[in-house]
């Protein structure tokens, strides 16, 4: 079914806390539009002018680690928002690129409306400050989580995760259906596509994971929870 880009702000809970009138005014600039595989929604350094949601595809968030590697700061699918740290109140540049994994059709709003929003609707003010936080706790939690693990114990967290909030459970395990290539792997965790690719190949023979150019799937999700 095709719905209006509002409705779909509405239903991932993006306009909590909006009057009937303030939605008809969001539902009024509100944009959807196609991003084709590698194409950029915004890069670095670019104005943050727009509030994203994910509807069909996925995007993937990337920043430049202080060496100058790139890292995968997070992969959204369906139902997910970004672009909403432009609304804490910093008006300065991204200092991240957001680029479609895969085909994918989003919606925008543009920045400066919603933040007009929160300084009049209160109660969407907060929700704003409550997604922003659980972005922000997300991205803690996963730097923590790979501080001092091993090179293969940091790629089995990585894959696990992906698991847990993209992953389709069937008969060969859990189905991962995302466009990640090694080297993106190698990103989300800080390691080399070589390295990567050494440790996938042993996962391979040893029956724990398979992987090809439009998916992974975790065969043993257990064995790999088990790596050190």
């Amino acid at each position: 079914m095709n719905h209006p880009a509002l409705w779909y702000f509405e239903h991932f809970g993006l306009l909590h806390g909006l009057s009937d009138e303030q939605k008809q005014e969001v539902r009024q600039h509100a944009r959807m539009f196609t991003a084709k595989r590698g194409e950029p929604v915004y890069l670095q350094g670019d104005p943050s002018e727009h509030v994203y949601l994910v509807k069909t595809g996925a995007v993937k968030i990337v920043g430049t680690a202080p060496e100058g590697c790139e890292v995968i700061l997070a992969v959204l699918t369906p139902g997910d928002i970004f672009g909403e740290l432009a609304l804490t109140g910093d008006d300065g540049p991204h200092d991240h690129r957001a680029e479609a994994l895969d085909e994918s059709l989003l919606c925008e709003i543009p920045r400066g409306l919603l933040v007009r929003m929160i300084q009049e609707a209160p109660a969407f003010g907060w929700h704003v400050t409550t997604l922003v936080g659980r972005r922000l706790r997300t991205l803690r939690a996963r730097v923590e989580e790979l501080l001092g693990k091993s090179a293969p114990a940091r790629l089995a967290h990585a894959i696990l995760q992906l698991a847990q909030q993209h992953g389709i459970q069937d008969g060969g395990g859990v189905l991962i259906p995302l466009r990640l290539s090694q080297g993106d792997l190698g990103k989300l965790v800080g390691l080399t596509r070589e390295t990567v690719n050494s440790i996938l190949h042993a996962w391979r023979h040893q029956g724990v994971v398979e992987m090809d150019r439009r998916s992974i799937r975790v065969c043993d999700p257990e064995r790999l929870r088990r790596v050190r």
